[in-house]
């Protein structure tokens, strides 16, 4: 395990959203939705494209207006919190995504330091920046790229890695930050089967060591690997369960059919995305980084 830089801080707690409701020129993102989280669970997000999962963690860093209902976050309001309250539980927040949201200009290890500008004062930042990271940072640096299969890429243009690779430096910037909640947004839709089992093993390894860790998927057989699933459909959640009670009848209806199981028979373009979803030997897992093993 990698030592967290951070002083000790009031955990984040238990995450609840109540009655949640957010909506988009009247469209409805999130429609009443009531969730718990407590610290340390490991939990999937499933749903169709345009089902609320996007916009469902969006709601968790306070980057979009609620429309009404509440989430609290250790208790605490996060929609209340002043502008330095919630400095501070974003801090605590690391996020991964499937575009990466990496600077392709920098070298790999400042990408990697960029988990810890949070923590950083202005100067410092400034310095890593122009020099580069020093001392225990650029040590911790190299540590968690060799843990992600990128030893000696520090120095190396961002922009010259391959997709997968891309993908794994986010996962390094997320072990430099050591959050207590990670939010990582479809991770796997762009890069190969081997990066996808190292993203997942270390994000694993990252929940094993405390952090609770919240993932939206399209594969249905990685979620099926987390001990909870939540699916919404048409921003409602319409299973919250083990994996064991997620049965091909219950997918059908999230990905095709009525969210209550009162639509008629899903059309045969409908029907395929189902089986897409369903089986894993129809995943598209051919994305940036092709079939490398990178």
């Amino acid at each position: 395990m990698i030592s967290s830089p951070r002083s000790k801080e009031k955990p984040l707690g238990r995450i609840a959203l109540e009655d949640v409701t957010v909506r988009f020129s009247k469209a409805p993102a999130l429609e009443d939705v009531t969730i718990e989280v407590e610290p340390g669970e490991r939990l999937a997000v499933i749903g169709a494209s345009g089902a609320g999962k996007t916009t469902l963690f969006r709601v968790l860093t306070r980057s979009v207006a609620l429309t009404s209902g509440r989430i609290a976050v250790g208790g605490r309001d996060l929609y209340t919190l002043s502008k330095k309250e919630l400095k501070g539980v974003r801090r605590r927040v690391g996020t991964i995504y499937q575009a990466y949201n990496l600077v392709p200009q920098l070298p790999a290890g400042i990408n990697v330091a960029l988990g810890e500008v949070g923590g950083m004062g202005s100067l410092k930042t400034l310095r890593t920046f122009l020099a580069g990271p020093e001392g225990a940072l650029a040590k911790r640096i190299e540590e968690t790229l060799e843990r992600v299969g990128l030893s000696g890429r520090a120095r190396t243009r961002t922009a010259d890695l391959s997709g997968g690779q891309q993908q794994r430096v986010a996962v390094a910037r997320l072990l430099v930050q050591r959050p207590e909640l990670i939010l990582a947004d479809e991770p796997f839709a762009a890069v190969d089967p081997v990066t996808t089992e190292r993203v997942t093993d270390t994000l694993f390894e990252l929940n094993d060591e405390g952090a609770t860790l919240l993932v939206n998927l399209h594969d249905v057989n990685i979620a099926r690997r987390f001990p909870r699933i939540i699916a919404l459909r048409e921003g409602r959640p319409v299973f919250d369960g083990s994996p064991e009670l997620l049965t091909e009848e219950k997918l059908s209806r999230i990905y095709a059919g009525d969210p209550y199981g009162t639509a008629a028979e899903p059309d045969p373009e409908t029907q395929y995305d189902v089986r897409r979803h369903v089986e894993g030997s129809a995943r598209l897992v051919e994305g940036r980084d092709g079939i490398s093993a990178h």
